[in-house]
């Protein structure tokens, strides 16, 4: 898991806006080279949104997700940051990849980086608002997404839904290009 900080200090884990695209681009270029599909989600939140931020800080929660999606899945979230900034970010990467129409924060959202760019987007809209039982929900969405049953349920749920993103695919400078004014917003 990579936490995206608004304002980078440099230190510890997770990443500022130049180390963000960094290793997003090393990624892209991982892909490229081993010629295989890299998994990524995107964790969006509202900044008013207390619980999914206290299963986000939670270092143990951290350490369970960053297990669970090992070397399969990226997962990355923004960690901190004004309201204004947040929800410029949720904006335009909702944005970017057509499902701004079908769910809003907070969700998960995946995608693979084929060779077109983004394809397979796919999201789950969250629902539950204990730390506890949020957590359990992020978990069986990422876990259901790696076991490969992203189809209409999520495994271990009776409410939460798959929806499938818009177009086939994003291509990967639209993707690029979205990801960086997404970031940029946050970072200016």
């Amino acid at each position: 898991m990579y936490p995206v900080f608004e304002q980078a200090s440099g230190r510890g884990v997770g990443h500022g806006l130049e180390s963000f695209v960094e290793r997003f681009d090393a990624i892209c270029n991982e892909r490229a080279t081993k010629g295989r599909a890299k998994a990524f989600a995107f964790i969006f939140y509202d900044f008013r949104d207390d619980a999914t931020k206290r299963i986000l800080k939670d270092q143990g929660v951290f350490a369970q997700l960053d297990r669970l999606s090992r070397s399969v899945l990226s997962i990355f979230y923004l960690h901190g940051g004004s309201q204004e900034s947040i929800q410029r970010f949720n904006d335009k990467f909702i944005g970017a990849l057509n499902l701004k129409a079908v769910v809003k924060p907070p969700c998960v959202v995946f995608f693979k980086l084929g060779a077109n760019g983004a394809e397979e987007v796919s999201a789950v809209q969250l629902e539950n608002q204990s730390l506890i039982h949020g957590f359990k929900e992020l978990h069986d969405v990422i876990n259901s997404y790696i076991a490969g049953s992203a189809v209409e349920k999520v495994e271990g749920s009776r409410s939460l839904e798959w929806v499938r993103g818009a177009t086939k695919f994003v291509s990967l400078e639209a993707l690029r290009a979205a990801l960086k004014a997404a970031l940029a917003a946050i970072f200016s």
